[in-house]
């Protein structure tokens, strides 16, 4: 997948050595030790080099690969994504010769970041294990992580490794053994809980580095539990949680209920209404509506399955006989710095098709009905945001069928305007997403 030069950012790049350390290593003859897991989304697969040595060829999202044996010194780090020639990150870096590394790269195509860090650690002794933290997830800030038998109550409980900002990686502490712990994770000096995962088990003496990665939400996160003992191996620990919101853009009348698995979740919620994110459960879900004027008579079922960590936009769409819903897949993941992101959805009930333009120009042809736009990345300033207007014209004419004037966005947000009502009295509903 080619990616533009002008999206390519400066590279964040963050390099850890621990020292005195006795665990994780091993000896290879001099040479280094280097493992990559991509945490990078928005490329299907990347290929990574290290002097003349190919760690990763076309490792997709979210693969660890095992160690690789590199030469030791200052070799050159090139990584790149698969079809493409301009590099994401083209940087130097020092080698240690029978060292172990990981090395992760992340982040949005406008801020790529990697890190390089040491993979050994001084053994915690008997009943204890070794944990460190690496936050690579994009828009979330600094974060604590709480290790907690299953099911304890987290508003008394301690961080077992507080603060860990974005780009970071924390010291290893070591931490108690215990029979299974829940991994939760809050932003840092809060509860608000951003990522909760089944039990876990960890061994004695062991070494682990938990890292955070985003999969596209502006406010969850998931998580690779990465096994620091030598032999490259690890695991994704998907988050249990995921969120949605709804926005009611149809010709029904009456307020809408939205219902979760049989449950009331969203009340009364009026036309051109946005509902905040709402968390839930990943996996499979019935979402039934009805209106608040006919309770009991079931409009629209829809069956989505919520993935873990991801955000999604649930828009209602048509009449009463024949509502329908257009689920999306919201990328909250930061813009460009100084601008925002826009995606626009054609939600009007009996327009097939709009050019969407911004401030003139048009931007988005043939947006049909039902369906979003790829987000664009507007110029907007941060707090007091840039005033824009767009304007929906029917396809290749210079018929306009709504005009929003004055509409304000702000870095470094995400926003997603939808085209909604009647032929006639069309209107434009504008959320921001993260």
């Amino acid at each position: 997948m080619p990616l533009p030069r002008a999206l390519l950012a400066t590279l964040c790049l963050v390099v850890l050595t621990l020292v005195g350390c006795s665990k994780g290593g091993g000896n290879n003859s001099g040479n280094g030790n280097i493992r990559l897991f991509n945490a990078f989304l928005e490329a299907s697969a990347l290929n990574v080099v290290v002097g003349s040595t190919t760690v990763a060829p076309a490792a997709p999202f979210e693969r660890l690969t095992p160690y690789v044996s590199v030469n030791n010194g200052v070799q050159t780090f090139l990584v790149t994504v698969v079809g493409a020639q301009s590099p994401l990150v083209n940087s130097s870096l020092s080698i240690g010769g029978d060292a172990h590394y990981t090395y992760i790269v992340f982040g949005p195509t406008t801020a790529v970041g990697a890190v390089f860090a040491t993979d050994s650690f001084n053994d915690p002794g008997t009943g204890f294990y070794a944990v460190r933290v690496i936050n690579t997830a994009a828009g979330v800030g600094p974060v604590d992580v709480y290790l907690t038998p299953p099911g304890a109550d987290l508003t008394v409980a301690a961080p077992a490794v507080s603060n860990v900002a974005y780009g970071a990686v924390s010291s290893y502490l070591s931490v108690a053994i215990g029979a299974n712990f829940e991994i939760r994770m809050t932003p840092t000096g809060t509860k608000n809980v951003i990522f909760d995962s089944t039990p876990r088990l960890f061994a004695e003496h062991s070494g682990s580095t938990i890292v955070i990665y985003s999969k596209g939400s502006g406010t969850l996160v998931n998580a690779a539990l990465l096994n620091d003992d030598g032999s490259g191996g690890g695991v994704i620990v998907d988050n249990l949680v995921a969120q949605y919101k709804v926005i009611n853009a149809s010709l029904v009348a009456s307020p809408l209920n939205v219902f979760v698995d049989g449950s009331l979740q969203l009340s009364n919620i009026p036309f051109a209404g946005v509902s905040n994110y709402q968390q839930t459960a990943t996996g499979a879900h019935s979402i039934t509506v009805q209106a608040q004027a006919t309770p009991g008579a079931t409009l629209l079922t829809l069956n989505p399955t919520l993935s873990a960590a991801s955000d999604t936009s649930i828009a209602l769409v048509g009449p009463a006989g024949a509502l329908g819903g257009v689920v999306l897949a919201d990328d909250n993941l930061p813009p460009a710095v100084g601008s925002a992101g826009v995606r626009f959805v054609n939600a009007s009930a009996s327009t097939p098709s709009v050019d969407v333009f911004v401030n003139f120009s048009k931007q988005v042809s043939a947006l049909t009905q039902n369906t979003a736009s790829s987000y664009l990345n507007l110029t907007a300033t941060a707090v007091t945001g840039t005033v824009y207007e767009f304007d929906f014209n029917v396809t290749g004419t210079t018929t306009a069928l709504l005009k929003l004037t004055g509409v304000t966005i702000a870095a470094p947000h995400k926003y997603t305007v939808y085209l909604a009502g009647p032929p006639g009295s069309l209107t434009g509903i504008v959320t921001q997403d993260n």
